[in-house]
């Protein structure tokens, strides 16, 4: 397993994941930057009416761009981290490596991961980059900043899974691709039908606006969202690892 991770990484090293990696932050970043720098009085009188501070209004209006973001780069990531095999026709090679393909699948996923993760931290830092930018008044709220940040991604556990496994066993990436973009679109429509797996990203913030938006209140379903994530995502990544194991990828 150690093995296959070292050569992964290599492979990453010579790929543009770490440019496409910092893209999707950069939009949220531009998305936030300029609506709060061009519409700064317009936003300070709306986190008035919501009763709340300007970065906790910061934080709400992040997640209109991230509810787009997070299952697109989820999409893109794990196109790129498996096309460079596809591409390359080396699943023969690695076939013949004395390495199990259960820990070929893994090693991808665990990529996966830490790409997710370091998507998320660039979202922290664009966040803080906007409130201190434009001088918001307040204590910083890093445990917010941080739940906005990584709790849509860490409910995307079943996207994940999802769709590494789509990629894993389609060559034609398009076909992945479009399955993530099918998600992101619906899912905005759908987004009420909360037992669908690719709706989490749009629910999985700490905060939401009250149906009247004159408050905020505590997300409550996070908890279910949690649960739900780990059940549906451990299922798929674990029929995505069996299916893979028996597929011939010649």
């Amino acid at each position: 397993m150690k093995e296959i991770i070292i050569g992964d990484s290599i492979k990453f090293k010579r790929s543009k994941l770490i440019l496409i990696t910092i893209l999707f932050p950069l939009f949220v970043f531009l998305m936030n930057f300029t609506d709060f720098y061009f519409r700064f009085d317009f936003n300070k009188e709306m986190a008035q009416e919501l009763h709340t501070s300007d970065w906790v209004f910061l934080i709400i209006s992040s997640h209109w761009a991230m509810f787009i973001m997070v299952p697109l780069s989820i999409t893109i990531f794990a196109s790129k981290i498996v096309n460079i095999e596809h591409e390359a026709n080396a699943w023969k090679i690695l076939f013949s490596l004395p390495i199990s393909r259960y820990s070929i699948y893994l090693s991808k996923f665990i990529y996966l991961l830490v790409l997710c993760a370091f998507s998320a931290t660039c979202i922290v830092g664009s966040i803080l980059f906007v409130g201190l930018f434009l001088d918001f008044n307040g204590p910083i709220p890093w445990g917010l900043i941080l739940k906005q940040a990584f709790y849509p991604y860490i409910v995307s556990f079943p996207l994940m899974a999802f769709q590494l496994w789509i990629s894993m066993v389609c060559q034609n990436q398009m076909i992945s691709i479009s399955l993530g973009v099918i998600f992101t679109l619906s899912g905005f429509f759908l987004q009420n039908i909360k037992w669908l797996f690719w709706v989490y990203p749009i629910w999985g913030t700490p905060i939401l606006p009250s149906d009247e938006f004159n408050e905020v209140i505590s997300n409550n379903d996070l908890s279910f969202l949690f649960i739900m994530s780990f059940i549906v995502g451990t299922i798929f990544l674990i029929s995505g690892m069996v299916h893979f194991s028996k597929k011939d990828m010649s």
